[in-house]
C-alpha cells in the first residue's frame, strides 16, 4: 500500500476506536480521498452528519452514498479529517494546493481535533517549498496582488476561480519561518479572503504514513 493509503488507515483506526455518532469534516486533497473512499464507507454507522469542504469532496461523498449536510457559521464538528501540502516541525500547515484552503479552514476552526493526515514526504523544516496559496476577491484583485509582493515578487494566478468565486492566486519563492506572523500579516490585507498557511487552526493529531505503516504526533 502507499504511504498515503497508511496515514489515512491511521485516522480510520482512531474513528474507529471512537464509535459514534460522530459529526465529521472532511477536507480536500488525494490523501484525503483515500480515507473517503477506502475507510470512511466502513465508518458509516457512526456518523452522524458530514461537513465537506469542496464541490469536489461534496461529489465523492454523494457517490459513496453519504449526505452532505449544507454549511453554517455555528456547525459543531468532532473531529475534521484533512492533508497538507508541507507540515513542519512545530505542526504548522501550508495547504490549498486544490484551492479549497479557505472553506478548509472554517472546518478545521470549528472542529474540537483536526486530525491531519500526510505522507513522510511532506515533513519539512521550514514551510515554503510549495507555492502558497491565497483567495482573493475579484473586485479587489490588484490592489492585494501589490500588497502581496513584498512578500515575493512571483506570484501566479490560476486559470479557475474557487468554489468560492474568487480568485486563486500562488506566491512562489516565499521562505515561511514565521506561519503565526505571516498568517496574520497577508489576512491583513484588503481583499484577501483566506491564505493557505494552517498556524493558528493546527492539527490536534498528525498520521504520517511510512513505507508499511504510520505514525502519530500528537500537538
Amino acid at each position: 500500500m502507499s504511504k498515503k493509503y497508511n496515514a489515512a488507515h491511521g485516522a480510520y483506526e482512531i474513528l474507529k476506536k471512537r464509535g459514534g455518532p460522530l459529526i465529521l469534516g472532511i477536507g480536500t486533497g488525494s490523501t484525503t480521498d483515500y480515507f473517503t473512499k477506502d475507510f470512511l464507507p466502513n465508518l458509516k454507522g457512526n456518523v452522524a452528519t458530514l461537513y465537506s469542504s469542496s464541490d469536489r469532496t461534496t461529489q465523492l461523498l454523494n457517490e459513496l452514498g453519504f449526505n452532505v449536510s449544507e454549511y453554517s457559521p455555528n456547525n459543531t464538528i468532532d473531529i475534521y479529517i484533512d492533508g497538507a501540502d508541507e507540515v513542519d516541525q512545530d505542526l504548522n500547515l501550508t495547504k490549498g494546493g486544490g484551492g479549497a484552503h479557505t472553506n478548509e479552514k472554517k472546518l478545521a476552526r470549528q472542529a474540537e481535533e483536526f486530525i491531519c493526515i500526510v505522507d513522510d514526504l511532506k515533513l519539512v523544516t521550514h514551510l515554503g517549498k510549495f507555492p502558497l496559496p491565497v483567495e482573493v476577491e475579484l473586485d479587489e484583485s490588484n490592489q492585494a496582488i501589490s500588497a502581496l509582493k513584498k512578500f515575493s515578487k512571483t506570484i501566479k494566478r490560476r486559470e479557475s476561480l474557487s468554489d468560492n468565486g474568487n480568485y486563486l492566486y500562488d506566491i512562489h519563492n516565499l521562505k515561511i519561518n514565521n506561519p503565526n506572523e505571516i498568517e496574520k500579516q497577508i489576512l491583513a490585507i484588503n481583499g484577501i479572503v483566506d491564505v493557505g498557511i494552517f498556524s493558528i487552526n493546527k492539527p490536534t493529531t498528525l498520521v504520517v504514513g511510512l513505507e508499511s505503516s504510520y505514525k502519530l504526533i500528537e500537538s
